[in-house]
């Protein structure tokens, strides 16, 4: 698998924009693509969260939009529930327990 990666920083949300273009001859899955990426930029993987792949029919590319967060509390704040379980499936709650406390008393 080749990655090239075009980076942009999003200071307001405290996180770099990747876009990824991926070579190779299957799709990868979002825990390779994260992986890959925290071994390139030289970050945690719990700080990446892979929003999007895509790729064309019949062709050896893949493209993937990526989010790398300057700390997993930034993360926490402003990436939806869903996307992080998609990227992390062994994280079945994001909430903390205090936040779970509070919705099961109502």
């Amino acid at each position: 698998m080749d990655i090239e990666i075009t980076k942009s920083k999003n200071e307001l949300l405290h996180r770099t924009n990747v876009l990824a273009k991926i070579k190779s001859t299957k799709t990868p899955s979002r825990q390779e693509l994260v992986k890959k990426i925290a071994a390139l930029m030289g970050v945690d993987e719990n700080l990446i969260v892979v929003d999007k792949i895509s790729q064309d029919f019949g062709r050896n590319i893949s493209q993937a939009y990526v989010k790398v967060y300057d700390s997993e509390d930034y993360l926490k704040q402003i990436e939806l529930d869903y996307k992080i379980i998609r990227t992390f499936p062994e994280k079945k709650s994001v909430k903390n327990k205090e936040q779970t406390k509070i919705e099961d008393e109502k």
